[in-house]
This record gives structure tokens, sequence and C-alpha cells, in this order.
């Protein structure tokens, strides 16, 4: 099937803003900022080092890799936790529960 449409029917692509885009046109994200996972979570994990057998389910579920291996237990970076509970969940000794975030 052919399409009808002519070449010369066809509305050429022309930019809005060619030169640059308006500083009001997004007057929320106006500067740039450094915003990590850990900064907008409700949860955050905690380990419990007594059951933790440093089995690595956590580390290997961990979907930002966030998981930091200590010298007897496995800790989690906050600063790059997104609180989704994976680590928690999948953790066969029960070693890590979510609490709920505190203001900073």
């Amino acid at each position: 099937m052919s399409s009808s449409i002519k070449p010369e029917q066809l509305i050429p692509y022309r930019p809005v803003y060619p030169d640059k885009v308006p500083d009001n046109l997004c007057p929320v994200a106006t500067e740039c900022t450094t915003m990590l996972p850990g900064d907008w979570r409700a949860e955050r994990p905690l380990v419990n080092r007594e059951k933790c057998v440093k089995c690595a389910t956590c580390w290997l579920y961990c979907p930002v890799q966030c998981i930091v291996e200590k010298t007897a237990w496995f800790d989690i970076n906050l600063a790059t936790c997104k609180g989704c509970g994976i680590c928690a969940h999948e953790c066969p000794h029960g070693a890590i529960t979510m609490i709920e975030e505190r203001g900073k």
C-alpha cells in the first residue's frame, strides 16, 4: 500500500526555541543540584550485626549496589540506598529490617 502524501505536503521540522530555551520555561529546575537516592527514600535498611552471617544475598539482590562489605558483616551505604527494601526481603537470616526514615 503506497502513501498518498507527497513530499511537498510534509511540514519541515522547526524547533520552537531554535537558539536557547527560555529561563522561565521550567522555573523548578533552573539550577543543577546533586541529589542522591538516599535524599528521597521513605524507609532505610538497618542491619542486625549479630544475625548477619555474611552470605552476600543482600549484596546480590541490591539494584543500586549500596551494600558494603565489612570484616564480619555487610553494611549499607545510606547515601546511595533508595530504600526499596529488596535486601530486607531477600535476607534469609532476617538480619535486615526496614525502618522509617527520619528527617535529617
